[in-house]
């Protein structure tokens, strides 16, 4: 792949480009759905191709092909396209200067799942299928989804870059219904790896722990107590406190969507209680968004988003660094050679407090703790609303019943304020997807925060 990327580059540049980055790639992709023990989907492909990218006269042009053998081709068109785009352009684009790398990282895993025999990987969804049916006998359905890559990347820039790294994934998802007289309800885990392979699914992700990490959130919502409806003391666990770090606060802190958002010429500001910390970590190794280099080429940091109350800085790509003079902080993200990298999120999560972990629920009369979500969505404005499967009254500051059917709502920079405790302890991450145009893996978390009355909303149904 190399001898095509090398080429290219160099005619782009010597056709003007200021800047020619090749990403090439030769991956395996498979996907399985099996609903109710019939596999009822099953895709294999071959993702092999390049993408070009070339900034010239001030603007971008990208291309993607899988037309190895007419690059020269490809590499006219991106040159011809960025000369059109910058005619319109008011300010050129520029790049912040990073190091160059020249770097070849081989996988490090037991079992490449593309060698793992189909055959296994459907056993593997038949356990899942049974372990969760046994779970309870109000189990009503389930279907699982199993996704696996398996390849490497390649990157090579104008200004020498040129860096080979594996591309990996295991993924599980299933989604399990439960139904009681004429009540009905739902829930999923999710669990993923991008630095192991097959054996994280024989050794970490069991289809025995998958069914039952699902079907035990069935049960409790089948079993629960409605909630109230209104605004009460509440702590939010790590997973829940997680999707709040990454879609109603994280996305502000992309420096591409900042400008439009709540955090919009908030950089030195207090933003939050006394005590916060939210970070977005991408040196935090084997975790699910970890990545050696992003896809321009840049060694990943941590980024300090709200660092001690103060919305610190920002996540970056190399255009977005030069544009708001912050650092280049390598989160520039592509799901693959078929689009250009973004500005995307890796590992996001809230920093442990000073609130011994028995104190987080001390003095709440009632109030409410959400343990797990199922969905959720926000706006630029930062308002979201959240699905709860998995939550639990807090009475005399114990916890009590478990609740059904909940849903919270808020202003997440508002609810910044509200914190009145984050738990000093170690917190499991919530692996997921993140979508913004394209999918990414990331991870996302945090200790259990404790709010006051008026952070969060509750949609009961009493």
């Amino acid at each position: 792949m190399f001898e095509h990327l090398d080429g290219i580059v160099e005619k782009g540049t010597s056709m003007g480009a200021s800047y020619v980055e090749a990403r090439g790639e030769n991956s395996f992709v498979e996907y399985i759905q099996m609903d109710d023990g019939r596999v009822n989907a099953l895709s294999r492909r071959i993702e092999q191709g390049v993408a070009l990218r070339v900034l010239v006269d001030g603007a971008w042009s990208f291309v993607s092909t899988g037309q190895l053998d007419r690059l020269d081709e490809y590499i006219d068109d991106a040159v011809s396209m960025a000369k059109a785009a910058a005619r319109s352009r008011r300010e050129p684009i520029e790049l912040a200067e990073v190091d160059t790398f020249e770097d070849t990282i081989e996988a490090d895993i037991e079992r490449d799942p593309q060698n793992v025999p189909i055959e296994e990987k459907i056993e593997y969804l038949k356990n899942l299928t049974a372990a969760a049916k046994d779970y309870d006998e109000r189990i009503s359905a389930v279907t699982g989804k199993l996704r696996s890559i398996s390849g490497e990347t390649f990157l090579v820039t104008s200004e020498g870059s040129r860096i080979k790294k594996p591309k990996l994934l295991v993924w599980v998802y299933p989604w399990i219904s439960g139904k009681e007289g004429t009540q009905l309800t739902a829930a999923r885990y999710e669990e993923a790896s991008t630095h192991e392979g097959w054996e994280f699914m024989e050794n970490t992700a069991t289809p025995e722990l998958i069914a039952e990490e699902a079907a035990k959130r069935v049960v409790l919502q089948l079993d629960g107590v409605k909630s109230k409806a209104g605004s009460f003391p509440c702590v939010l666990g790590p997973r829940v406190i997680g999707v709040l770090a990454h879609e109603a606060l994280g996305h502000l802190a992309e420096a591409d969507l900042t400008v439009k958002s709540a955090f919009a010429g908030k950089v030195g500001e207090v933003v939050a209680a006394e005590g916060v910390n939210m970070i977005d970590d991408g040196t935090d190794e084997n975790n699910l968004g970890t990545e050696a280099y992003d896809e321009e080429g840049v060694p990943p940091s941590k980024v300090e988003i709200i660092k001690d109350s103060v919305l610190n800085e920002l996540m970056t790509n190399r255009e977005y660094a030069a544009k708001t003079g912050q650092r280049v902080t390598g989160n520039a993200r592509a799901e693959s050679y078929l689009y250009p990298p973004i500005i995307r999120m890796r590992n996001t999560y809230f920093e442990k407090g000073n609130y011994a972990p028995e104190e987080i629920f001390e003095g709440i009369d009632f109030g409410y703790y959400c343990a797990d979500f199922r969905g959720g969505q926000a706006q630029m404005n930062a308002s979201f609303q959240v699905g709860v499967q998995e939550a639990y009254e807090i009475v005399d500051g114990e916890l009590g019943n478990p609740i059904k059917d909940l849903s919270i709502s808020g202003i997440a920079t508002d609810a910044l304020f509200k914190i009145e405790g984050v738990a000093n302890e170690d917190f499991p991450y919530e692996l997921g997807r993140c979508g913004k145009g394209q999918t990414a893996y990331v991870a996302s978390g945090g200790p259990k925060i404790r709010f006051s009355k008026g952070g969060i909303t509750f949609g009961g149904q009493e």
